[in-house]
């Protein structure tokens, strides 16, 4: 038993540090081919009755690279562009006027608020090094984002590969990799249902929900920014879509800031129309959209999901929008699957005294 033992230990080591450079595209293809899949099924049961997975799979994955991943990189590239040009937006208004950067922030400032922030000047000459301090490293922070991404092609590219492939395999085949995990799993039958069922509606809700809610909100969003004629729609959409996605938090952050600038920049009626919109149009349909998608059996408590969200973003980046919270929820399951155990092995008598277990 023990040499079996160390093997397996010693296989499930090495394939960790193979696997490693893989992780976060296998992530990817795993969401996509979830949020595909109903058109996988629909291909196999309906079109092909049955028949022809392989053909399936193939015309679901090229569903995904064509509908999700190549506008992934086209809005990629877009944010990229309007980063370097912000980017040297700030240069020319901080970096080059050194010689008083209050008076490069009040050049950032339209003419109206620029008139309102002139007697304060003096007063505010003490912010003087914080404010070139920001200017820096804000700029340089859109910089480097930028041309990484455009540096980092090829390897996005490889990734997106491994993205195409895993998701045409795991849409062919995933029903055998859950059923090899299920029987893995040590847990009895009805337990490993209801794992694998809360983790489906986890994704369900997460995938389909919260994602579609914040990328409607998110276009919306960006429809009334170009409407009143602010710049960078695509780096302030990306923005909405990220906090549309965190409770208590949610687009106006955004759009609510960006109307009050237009009032006091003169621009009044624009900074009316984008609020109006922002609270009567991208904040409601969040109460719309939302509940068709996520059933009352998928709800999480929603502390869970705000540090899974805010947690995740940390961690893995935009991938950890959708990991964190699910793998939260899988956590609190699995507590709650031993506390259960645990209040069935003490006995009824524990139950009755206690009152701790249902």
């Amino acid at each position: 038993m023990f040499p079996f033992a160390t093997v397996l230990v010693l296989t499930a080591v090495l394939s960790y540090i193979v696997s490693l450079p893989l992780l976060r595209p296998l992530a990817w293809s795993a969401l996509l081919s979830f949020f595909a899949y109903p058109l996988f099924r629909w291909l196999k049961e309906r079109l092909f009755r049955g028949h022809f997975a392989v053909l399936a799979a193939a015309m679901t994955t090229a569903a995904i690279v064509l509908l999700l991943v190549i506008p992934a990189l086209f809005v990629g590239l877009s944010i990229a562009r309007e980063g370097i040009r912000l980017y040297g937006y700030l240069a020319d208004h901080f970096l080059r006027l050194g010689a008083s950067p209050t008076a490069s922030l009040e050049s950032l400032l339209p003419e109206g608020m620029a008139e309102r922030f002139a007697p304060f000047r003096d007063q505010l000459s003490f912010l003087g090094g914080t404010l070139r301090q920001a200017a820096t490293w804000l700029a340089s922070s859109l910089a480097t984002a930028s041309r990484g991404f455009l540096e980092n092609a090829f390897r996005l590219g490889y990734q997106f590969i491994v993205i195409a492939v895993a998701s045409f395999f795991l849409l062919k085949d995933g029903h055998l990799i859950l059923q090899f995990v299920s029987d893995i799993t040590p847990l009895s039958l009805e337990q490993r249902e209801a794992f694998f069922e809360r983790i489906r509606r986890m994704m369900a809700a997460m995938i389909y929900g919260v994602t579609l809610t914040a990328g409607l909100q998110a276009l919306l969003g960006i429809a009334g920014w170009l409407f009143v004629g602010l710049p960078n729609p695509a780096i302030f959409g990306l923005l909405m879509f990220i906090l549309a996605m965190i409770p208590f938090v949610g687009t106006p952050l955004i759009w609510g800031p960006a109307a009050l600038y237009l009032a006091l920049s003169g621009e009044v009626r624009n900074g009316i129309v984008l609020f109006i919109w922002g609270l009567a149009v991208v904040s409601t349909i969040d109460n719309l959209v939302r509940p068709i998608f996520i059933s009352e059996g998928s709800k999480v408590h929603i502390l869970i999901v705000f540090i899974g969200v805010v947690g995740g973003l940390a961690a893995w980046g935009f991938l950890g929008l959708f990991l964190g919270p699910l793998i939260l929820t899988m956590f609190v399951f699995l507590l709650d699957t031993y506390r259960l155990a645990w209040c069935a092995a003490r006995g009824s008598d524990y139950e009755d005294r206690e009152r701790s277990c249902p």
